[in-house]
């Protein structure tokens, strides 16, 4: 990262995850409902190597889907990997979680 910022060279990437092309996924949708970025992805700022934490499947969408409250965080928290949920956000997790109404239909997620 360091190395791009500095020469203005784009980064490599490598595909982690590859999402079928029947199935949608959109990550804005997610981040504005609190999913933090660890949820799906891991704590990728202790990784040496990127790779697979969680495996993107149906199932495990919908089981979060089903239960998102463990998964969700303040907005501003999305992204910070070091978060940990204190007393005032565990008082009110469940009340965000059950507005969050997440697809579990099949258009939901297949288009």
């Amino acid at each position: 990262m360091r190395e791009s910022w500095e020469t203005d060279a784009s980064i490599a990437w490598v595909r982690v995850h590859q999402v079928p092309d029947h199935a949608f996924f959109d990550h804005s949708v997610h981040l504005n409902a609190g999913v933090g970025c660890q949820s799906c992805h891991g704590r990728v700022d202790e990784m040496e190597v990127v790779g697979v934490v969680e495996p993107i499947a149906m199932q495990w969408c919908l089981d979060c889907h089903r239960n998102p409250e463990e998964h969700i965080r303040p907005k501003s928290e999305v992204t910070n990997m070091k978060w940990e949920a204190d007393e005032t956000w565990l008082a009110q997790r469940s009340e965000v979680a059950a507005a969050l109404n997440p697809p579990m239909h099949c258009s939901g997620c297949h288009r």
